[in-house]
Order: structure tokens, then sequence, then C-alpha cells
């Protein structure tokens, strides 16, 4: 069943199809080159004004154009196919990090309520507790609303919903809520703040990229390391940077990094 699926698979397939195309197309020239004489005389014999050199020329031409139009379709037909294998594996692996990281906060969740529930735990550590279990629900509500903008067939398309909101206060508070995962690896947050400007945004947008930043250089920079966060003004405009100490990507992956679903192509991830 193996060898069947690896002779019948597309790249094979398509190898194959190149081989007949050159075979087919080498046999029509080599055919038509010896075959040439008797047809003229048979042509000149019925219409010697239809087999002129012209004409043999463009019948020629014509054999070998639909050729090369059939081998164009079929390229055509395979980068399509590469396209949707590599967008259906890319989404693969994305539903298959999403599950993890749903499955973490919910064993989080109901590792705590037992706790509660078959256990007597002091005040401090009950609120403790709850903290934590406030903490892994935020976690869970991030994820589904990454999984529902992922799932719109065009992101751009989002609604968005603008207010006035402090920059600085609300970055604060998404870093505020991720100090149980910086405790947890043993990691420190460097945060600097010029000013802090109102500013017409979505938050829920914005809540999405400052997460997904922070969330992805805890995850894949090493434990004991350091994220630095700057806010200020450059110009007209305010930035915020972020610098961590993961391993980082290459330059060829930078135009490929916002492109749906796709993940770095390496071990660490």
């Amino acid at each position: 069943m193996s060898r069947l699926r690896t002779l019948f698979h597309p790249i094979m397939v398509f190898i194959g199809v190149q081989i007949a195309w050159i075979v087919l197309m080498a046999v029509w020239i080599n055919w038509y080159l010896e075959n040439n004489l008797a047809i003229k005389e048979f042509a000149q014999k019925i219409r010697p004004d239809l087999f002129t050199a012209e004409i043999q020329w463009l019948i020629l031409f014509e054999g070998c154009f639909l050729m090369l139009l059939i081998l164009a379709g079929v390229y055509v037909i395979f980068v399509y196919w590469n396209k949707q294998s590599r967008l259906n594996q890319m989404q693969s692996n994305f539903v298959a990090s999403v599950s993890h990281e749903l499955k973490s906060p919910l064993a989080s969740i109901q590792l705590y309520l037992e706790t509660l529930k078959y256990q007597d735990v002091t005040r401090e550590e009950e609120k403790d507790f709850v903290e934590t279990m406030l903490y892994d629900t935020q976690r869970l509500s991030g994820l589904i609303d990454n999984i529902l903008q992922s799932s719109k067939a065009d992101p751009k398309s989002m609604a968005m919903q603008f207010q006035p909101v402090d920059l600085g206060s609300f970055l604060r508070e998404v870093v505020k809520g991720y100090k149980r995962q910086f405790e947890e690896k043993n990691c420190r947050v460097k945060l600097e703040i010029e000013a802090s400007p109102t500013l017409n945004l979505d938050q829920r947008a914005l809540s999405m990229v400052f997460n997904n930043l922070i969330s992805n250089a805890i995850r894949y920079s090493p434990r004991g390391s350091t994220l630095s966060i700057y806010l200020h003004k450059n110009g007209k405009y305010w930035e915020v940077n972020f610098e961590d100490q993961g391993f980082g990507f290459d330059k060829k992956d930078l135009k490929k990094i916002f492109r749906k679903f796709y993940r770095v192509q390496n071990e660490d991830t």
C-alpha cells in the first residue's frame, strides 16, 4: 500500500507526465520527419496546393504548440496542488498546536478545581488558585479569539472598533497577565514606557497582536531570558518594540510569516 501511495504521489505523477510528454514530442517530430516525403507525395496527388512548405511548417508548429499547451496545463495543476498541499499541512500543524495550547489551561483549571473540592486549603491559597484560574480563562479566551479570526476567509475584512485607549496602561495590563508564565520559565520582562499616549485603537485586535508576540517570546526563548518592550515616539508615530532572546528565524521567512497558518520550519517549533 505504501509503495502504491509513493508511486501515485502527485510529484511522481508530475515527473511521469513530463517524461511521457518528452517522449511523445520526440516520437511526433521523428514520425513527421520520417513520413514527410510520403505525406507530401500523397497530398500532391489529391491537392498539391495544400502541401506547400509553409503548410508543412504550420502543421509541425501546431503539433508542438498543442504539446506545450498540455505541458503548461499540467504544470499549473501541479503548482496549484503543491500550494494547496502546503496550506493543508500548515493548517494541520496549526490545529495540532492550538489543541495542545487549549489543553494546557484546561488541565490547570481542572487541577485547581479538584484541589479546592477535595482538599482543605487556606484562604491565601484559595485566593492564589482563583487568580491562576482567572489567568487560565484569559488564555483560553485569547486562543479562541485567535481561532475565530484565523477561520475567516479574509482577515482584512474584520470589522475594527476604534476607541480611545491609554496605550501605556493597556500594555502594562497585557504584560501583567503573563506574570505567572514569566515566573514559570524564570524569565524577566523589561518594560520601558517613554510616555503614555491616548490613541484611537481596536483593543481586541491590538490585544491579539501583543498576546501573540509575548506568548511566542516566552515559548521560544530559553529559561532565564529577558523580554524587553519599549514604547516610544518616533517622529509622528508611536512604536512598540519587542526584543526577546529566542532563536529567531531566517531572512527568507520574513515575507512568509504573515501568511495564514505559516510556521517557521525549525526543529524548535
